[in-house]
């Protein structure tokens, strides 16, 4: 009962973020967030988690880089993508999570080695409560809401993500935010 009821509380929170995040988007005034050390922490509690699932978790994080934006909901953004790869990447896999500037934008991509997504399950991957695989997500106790989510908040900082998936290559999401430097005093 007591974990029935933690999933039920965790499905209400998740309904409860989306139903308020347009309202947010345009309400909330940005702050300086640090994004390469906001990604390096939110790696940590992954590590534990990879081990125990036989998956190796990588990093690729280039220091220093900064957006304009909301610490929240970007932590929350990485975590929904590292904790999808571990999952998906299988034993013996590799989830790997790359920060890096190209020009005028803030790209994070993170990469699993496991089973490729069938490709008439891509384009849905972002909607609510869609699942590619609903044997495979019920038994990790997933409602479909997280890539959703992921979605709005990329949505809501001005960004796009997307996501590849093919036979060898694995599954890549990819996150692309405008980078924008933080304003300096005169």
């Amino acid at each position: 009962t007591r974990d029935e009821a933690g999933q039920m509380k965790g499905l209400v929170e998740d309904l409860l973020f989306l139903a308020k995040s347009d309202a947010a988007r345009h309400g909330s005034a940005p702050t300086l967030v640090y994004l390469s050390e906001l990604a390096l922490g939110c790696l940590l509690p992954f590590e534990s988690v990879a081990f125990e699932a036989g998956v190796t978790l990588e990093h690729q994080i280039a220091p220093d880089l900064t957006l304009m934006g909301d610490e929240g909901p970007l932590r929350r953004l990485i975590r929904i993508l590292l904790d999808n790869a571990v999952k998906y990447a299988g034993p013996g896999g590799t989830a790997t999570l790359t920060l890096e500037r190209r020009q005028d934008k803030l790209r994070i991509t993170v990469c699993n080695t496991g089973q490729p997504i069938p490709p008439e399950h891509l384009p849905h991957l972002f909607e609510s409560f869609y699942r590619a695989d609903t044997a495979r997500d019920r038994q990790a106790g997933g409602y479909g809401l997280g890539l959703s989510i992921a979605k709005s908040i990329v949505e809501g900082h001005r960004g796009k993500i997307s996501v590849t998936s093919a036979p060898g290559a694995g599954t890549t999401f990819t996150v692309t935010l405008p980078f924008r430097a933080p304003a300096r005093n005169s």
